[in-house]
């Protein structure tokens, strides 16, 4: 049944059950929880509870393969193309550690930049001075997005990986991928592309990207919860590759248990040990949802949305931290406001949620909004209605002003 975001938003908010008690806008860290996950969860414990060890048998076996082939859809990819993983660093591990059976000996160069998400440079940068790599870093220069011929001027004939976001983490000034691509594959370079902001509220077409490897996660947008990250490698790729990273999971014929590694074909080829099942279970729930609403639709309100957020906050004298232009904004917004850290933990005491991303050595602290095809418009209008009040009441600071957790 096709569900329509406006007719049937009332239907649909019935689904989350967080959003009766909080004005929740922070989606963009993580979704919330489908009820239909708890459904699922139970499913898969009256399977323990019922089958045993026999579970496996009947569905857990296939069913990293099965939410891989759902997830496939939501990037324009192909059954048996996407790999489930525990998490997008485990799924960096994996691309980076694969072996190439070509392998040119003077490519040592990984381009990244500043902008790209800690885990994912942490990962990068070890596995480079494991294997000898230079890693390159394209700096922002306190800037939300980076000029694109910044990064392409790069690469050249010394480039073994692109390693960058599809979307960035605090900005969300989406990259042209497209482009970067294009220039490594000019210049015989991979390109590995961390998709975790992307897929879920903006298109994402990852054969018309043509990018080589594509990660991210079931976390965000999609509404999966932890544990169910992604990988996506383009198949005429990925038959030449053996990954290094591996496990019994991967084994063609795995129940032989033979010393020797044979590896199989698909998305199988790049899984591990033992996937986390209960997590796939939770998997599906928001993808469900997702998939009976459409992409092109929750994108169109998610502009929407962000943008009645960025007058807003341009209405207050707020500096924006995130592209006005539409083409340039996935999903949220980072808003620089003063004393940015207390607000947030205010707005927590007053059930409105959003999240904060401390400033690094360029860019400013910030508050990310983070609406989704669940939010309405007045949500928008209560978020900064609390901000004035917090302001407007010196509440704030009762707050302390160092970070502790993540949001």
């Amino acid at each position: 049944m096709k569900l329509d975001l406006y007719k049937d938003l009332a239907l649909i908010r019935k689904e989350f059950p967080i959003l009766e008690r909080c004005v929740y806008l922070i989606s963009n860290s993580l979704g919330a929880v489908p009820s239909k996950a708890l459904e699922n969860l139970k499913k898969f414990y009256k399977m323990w509870v019922e089958e045993g060890v026999s579970a496996w048998q009947k569905e857990w076996w296939d069913l990293s393969r099965e939410v891989g082939d759902q997830v496939a859809r939501f990037l324009g990819a192909n059954e048996d193309e996407v790999t489930m993983t525990p998490n997008a660093t485990h799924s960096h591990w994996v691309a980076l550690s694969t072996k190439f059976l070509a392998q040119d000996k003077r490519r040592k160069k990984v381009v990244m930049t500043d902008h790209d998400f800690p885990s994912m440079i942490y990962a990068v940068s070890k596995i480079s001075d494991f294997k000898g790599w230079k890693l390159e870093v394209v700096k922002s220069n306190g800037k939300p997005g980076i000029d694109v011929e910044d990064i392409l001027k790069r690469v050249d004939d010394e480039t073994l990986f692109v390693s960058t976001s599809h979307v960035y983490y605090k900005s969300a000034y989406i990259q042209d991928i497209k482009r970067i691509s294009a220039r490594a594959q000019e210049a015989g370079a991979l390109t590995l592309i961390d998709g975790y902001h992307a897929p879920g509220i903006i298109p994402v077409d990852v054969k018309q990207l043509d990018v080589d490897f594509y990660i991210g996660g079931c976390l965000k947008w999609l509404c999966g919860g932890p544990g169910n990250a992604f990988l996506y490698i383009r198949p005429e790729l990925s038959e030449n590759l053996q990954p290094q990273l591996t496990g019994w999971f991967a084994h063609r014929q795995p129940f032989l248990f033979t010393q020797e590694m044979e590896y199989a074909s698909g998305g199988q080829k790049f899984m591990s040990g033992t996937p986390p099942v209960p997590c796939l279970y939770t998997a599906r729930a928001g993808m469900d949802i997702l998939e009976k609403i459409g992409i092109p639709e929750i994108r169109d309100k998610s502009l929407h949305l962000t943008e009645s957020i960025i007058k807003k906050a341009k209405e207050r004298g707020y500096h924006l931290f995130t592209p006005e232009e539409n083409n340039l904004r996935g999903g949220s917004v980072s808003i620089s406001l003063p004393h940015a850290f207390p607000v947030k933990q205010a707005l927590e005491k007053r059930s409105v949620k959003v999240d904060f991303r401390k400033a690094d050595d360029e860019g400013p602290d910030v508050i990310r909004v983070g609406p989704h095809f669940y939010t309405k418009d007045e949500e928008i209008n209560i978020l900064f209605r609390e901000i004035d009040s917090v302001y407007a009441s010196g509440e704030f600071k009762k707050f302390p002003t160092k970070i502790k957790h993540v949001t």
